[in-house]
């Protein structure tokens, strides 16, 4: 197969990927990391593609733990217990399967919400927990939108270094 149209089609699904990065119905990292593997087996790993994609590899798991960690720093900030974020992540699955994004962080505030009332009866302190919880899982979009750009950046140097 042509070299060009590897790339080509490399970088283009590493761009679906980047989407996948902000849009929780397609697996971001994993698309770039599939992409650059992808690109290895038909183009060749060269001089510098065997440390480069190992890189790539080490970045994608960042960027698939990173929403966890981010999203659970932003709610341990705030006061949430970790049941309240377990919930929350729990409903914030079943949200996305039912509605998408908004469903997703509709699942994941009302879980955080619910739990922390239960556990403190302070509608105050629940409320700031579930608020920690949202901004720290929109700081984990910002997150793995920055790990997904390193990954592709990556893959860019392997294609020009070789």
């Amino acid at each position: 197969m042509n070299e060009t149209l590897i790339t080509i089609v490399a970088g283009l699904v590493m761009l679906i990927g980047l989407a996948g990065v902000v849009l929780p119905v397609l697996p971001g990292a994993v698309l770039i990391w599939g992409a650059a593997l992808g690109y290895g087996l038909l183009a060749g790993w060269g001089e510098s593609g065997g440390w480069l994609f190992g890189l790539i590899t080490l970045l994608g798991l960042a960027g698939l733990g990173a929403e966890i960690w981010v999203t659970g720093t932003g709610a341990k900030m705030a006061g949430a217990s970790l049941w309240s974020l377990l919930a929350g992540l729990g409903l914030g699955l079943v949200g996305m399967v039912f509605g998408s994004l908004p469903g997703a962080v509709a699942g994941l505030v009302l879980g955080t919400l619910t739990v922390e009332y239960l556990r403190r009866k302070d509608w105050d302190q629940a409320v700031k927990a579930s608020l920690g919880t949202l901004a720290g899982y929109g700081l984990s979009y910002g997150v793995k939108l920055v790990i997904g750009l390193m990954m592709i950046a990556a893959w860019l140097a392997w294609v020009v270094i070789g």
